[in-house]
């Protein structure tokens, strides 16, 4: 299990990293050619906007690794250890709610897409590809929930809380 959690940290940050380069990249490539030349490549900005939209779903896994979303922390600051872990559990859980939402919602968006055959105006690759963000991100980020709630079990918040003061 550990070689797979490094194997899957492995591929979710160097997605992340090449898809946010190679989209920096095509869009300053783009600003060049329209500032020098007059002209642009025409599929660009839609492979760039793809490539965002992927970059920000597995980012959104990785933050969730990471504990690096944005969290209001006033009352989880003033509690005891024990509630910061059972607080702490609760918003993970609420967090794989919240992705078994976006997971089945993802997969009606892509079955409806699927069934009218839509490709995409630019690249002309099928809508669904970019749609597989949703479906995909967020079963990753509801593993990583799932890591954060057995690590919170598993951990100790008094030595977080001794670190602190």
């Amino acid at each position: 299990m550990k070689r797979f959690n490094q194997s899957l940290n492995h591929i979710e940050e160097y997605f992340s990293v090449l898809s946010l380069l190679f989209a920096s990249v095509l869009i300053f490539i783009n600003v060049i050619m329209r500032y020098f030349f007059g002209t642009s490549i025409p599929w660009s900005g839609e492979l760039a906007r793809y490539l965002i939209i992927w970059f920000i779903f597995i980012g959104s896994s990785i933050a969730v690794r990471e504990r690096a979303h944005a969290k209001v922390d006033v009352l989880i600051a003033h509690v005891p250890p024990y509630y910061k872990k059972a607080l702490s559990i609760l918003a993970s859980a609420l967090g794989i709610v919240f992705c078994g939402f976006i997971i089945v919602s993802g997969i009606q968006t892509i079955q409806t897409v699927v069934s009218f055959t839509n490709i995409t105006p630019a690249l002309g690759i099928p809508m669904y590809i970019p749609y597989l963000a949703l479906p995909i991100g967020a079963a990753l980020m509801m593993y990583r929930f799932i890591q954060v709630i057995f690590e919170d079990i598993k951990g100790d918040f008094t030595q977080e809380e001794e670190g602190t003061q």
